[in-house]
């Protein structure tokens, strides 16, 4: 997957820039919203997980195709929630059922392609790209605390985005974004381990299963984008 993944990356960077470079002008975008996350693991009970991010961007625009080439930057809060029932420490202290979180709080950076097309009196638009995260900091709940550095730095994905966009004036207009962001690398894995942690009662003992995670994030957002035109004169 690395293998496809890096050559493909390089050949959306060198034709984003040359977009960019040849483009009649550019339009720059801020948005944020609600990000949903969430991992399938059999041995508990999922819950959802929500959390926010934001994105600003820059895009090539032309009046004679619907074409463009984009880079993208954002603040992305990933990972999964999972509900555990009472259970004691190794202190034999008692906790309540509650639901415990991992939050990986990544900076993502991607470049991709998408078409912008008009519905009317609004524009829709559809679009495809890599992305590479660097994990900012990792925040674990009591029970996931033993895995505390097993998180990778690095992790790339895809990014399929759909939109829409509500002119406001010549050169601004408001738009919401839905997207769907799955990771090709894992963002963590550890081997089976025991929590420290237990029931109560014999074989009561709480183990951390093989632990593979990779992000699958369903986002929605709302912002504004904003044209920057370049008029040629003699």
């Amino acid at each position: 997957m690395r293998n496809f993944f890096i050559p493909c990356s390089v050949i959306l960077l060198v034709v984003c820039s040359i977009s960019l470079v040849r483009a009649q002008g550019s339009i720059y975008s801020f948005m944020g919203g609600l990000t949903y996350s969430n991992q399938e693991k059999t041995q508990y009970q999922n819950e959802p997980f929500l959390r926010f991010h934001a994105v600003a961007s820059v895009e090539s625009t032309s009046d004679i195709s619907p074409n463009a080439m984009y880079f993208r930057l954002g603040y992305h809060v990933k990972g999964s929630s999972l509900k555990f029932g009472a259970y004691y420490d190794n202190s034999n202290v008692q906790h309540p059922a509650q639901t415990q979180s991992i939050e990986f709080h990544n900076l993502s950076g991607g470049v991709g392609w998408k078409q912008r097309r008009p519905l009317g009196s609004l524009w829709y638009s559809y679009g495809f790209g890599v992305r590479v995260d660097y994990n900012l900091f990792t925040d674990y709940s009591e029970i996931f605390e033993i895995l505390k550095g097993a998180e990778n730095n690095f992790t790339y994905g895809v990014d399929v985005n759909v939109a829409m966009e509500f002119p406001l004036s010549e050169f601004v207009s408001a738009t919401i974004e839905f997207g769907v962001s799955p990771d090709l690398s894992q963002q963590l894995f550890v081997p089976p381990l025991d929590s420290g942690y237990n029931y109560g009662g014999a074989g009561g003992d709480i183990f951390l299963p093989e632990t593979e995670l990779k992000n699958l994030v369903y986002e929605i957002r709302a912002g504004f984008r904003f044209w920057r035109k370049v008029i040629y004169t003699d």
